[in-house]
This record gives structure tokens, sequence and C-alpha cells, in this order.
């Protein structure tokens, strides 16, 4: 990555070399994501990942996730509306915050993954009597019942039937999945109410 950078910066270069070494640059940083994900995935599972339960405000996480991405948003393609009720200031478990913030990050990056021409992301959080849900949904392209199905019955379903000419929702998902489940909580997938897809994370009200 940094040979591929410095040849992609140097300006004495053809602008096809350089772009050349753009993509090279640009397709190691994917293994190096994937390699981190497939890392992750596979400490989560085998419950080697380290969980700091600490009191964590999913109001709180959940708020700054989103301030985080409106700022790395520079074509505003990927607007984020935050829906959560004003009143509701906090919802508190025991919980590993980066962790939790890493699962709310893969569902809305699962969205712009999935939706390369735009689209408005909700996030909100709600409360119950005995739990707290937070809900990413966006008014993209969705996904069809099969698919959903599969998301739905199928932990590790990885890639989509067509193979790999076309988005997955794959190992980011499983890693949501994988979090949600070491706080005690499950993942749920639905059609979003705008056409789009809508994921939803509930947690179990723990007592202080």
């Amino acid at each position: 990555m940094g040979y591929a950078g410095q040849i992609e910066d140097n300006e004495s270069l053809p602008e096809s070399e350089r772009k050349k070494a753009q993509i090279i640059r640009q397709q190691s940083i994917k293994m190096k994501n994937l390699i981190n994900d497939l890392n992750l995935a596979s400490k989560l599972e085998y419950n080697m990942q380290p969980i700091n339960p600490k009191p964590v405000n999913l109001v709180a996480v959940a708020r700054q996730s989103v301030v985080d991405f409106i700022n790395l948003d520079m074509d505003e393609k990927y607007p984020i509306e935050w829906n959560t009720d004003e009143a509701l200031t906090a919802c508190v478990i025991n919980g590993d915050k980066e962790l939790l913030r890493r699962a709310i990050g893969n569902l809305i990056t699962n969205s712009q993954t999935h939706n390369p021409d735009g689209c408005t992301i909700s996030v909100r959080v709600e409360k119950s009597d005995m739990e707290y849900k937070i809900i990413i949904e966006d008014n993209g392209v969705g996904v069809t019942d099969e698919k959903l199905e599969n998301l739905r019955t199928t932990p590790h379903y990885m890639m989509s039937d067509s193979g790999t000419t076309e988005p997955r929702h794959g190992l980011g998902l499983l890693i949501v999945g994988q979090i949600v489940s070491a706080h005690k909580g499950t993942l749920s997938f639905d059609h979003g109410k705008q056409g789009g897809f809508a994921a939803a994370m509930t947690f179990p009200m723990i007592n202080n």
C-alpha cells in the first residue's frame, strides 16, 4: 500500500500508471479491511474477543455513530436522519462501547454499499417495557423476499445467489450478529417502510 501510494502521488509518472497504482492501493485497503473483519469474526465466534462490560448509553453511542458518518459523507449521497424521540436520552446496558459502535457502523455501511446511487438512512433508538432497539433503515433498493429469508434463516449467509458480480449482505452483517449475540441481544431484518432495507438490534433491559 505504501509503495502504491508513492507511485500514485508521483506527478512525474504518466497518468495511466498513477491510475493503476491507485487501483492497487484501493484494492489493498479492501483486502486489509476484509482480513481484519475475518479476524474479528473468528474471535467473536470462539469468544476470544475481549468484551469489557461497562454501563453504555445506547442513545449516545448511536448518536455519535451518526455524527461520525455525517462528517465522512463529503458528497452528501447518504444523508442520515436521527429519528430518536428527543425525550429518550438514556438507554443503558452493560456492554462494550467500541463493539457496539462497530455494529452500528457496519449497518450504516451496509446501506451505503448496497445503494451506490445514494439513499437516505434513518437511525433511531426505541425503548419498550423490557428491551431497547437500535433500528437502521434506508429508502434504497432493498432486498428481495428470497434474500431476506436467507438473511433471516442462514446466519452464515455470505454470498449472493448470482455469485460475486453484485453486492452482498455478508461478513459485515455476520459480525453485527455476533456482537449483538455477545450482548445477549438479537438481530432482525425486514423490508424498510419506504421500500429499502431495515435492520434492528434488540437488547434486553438490564437493571443497574
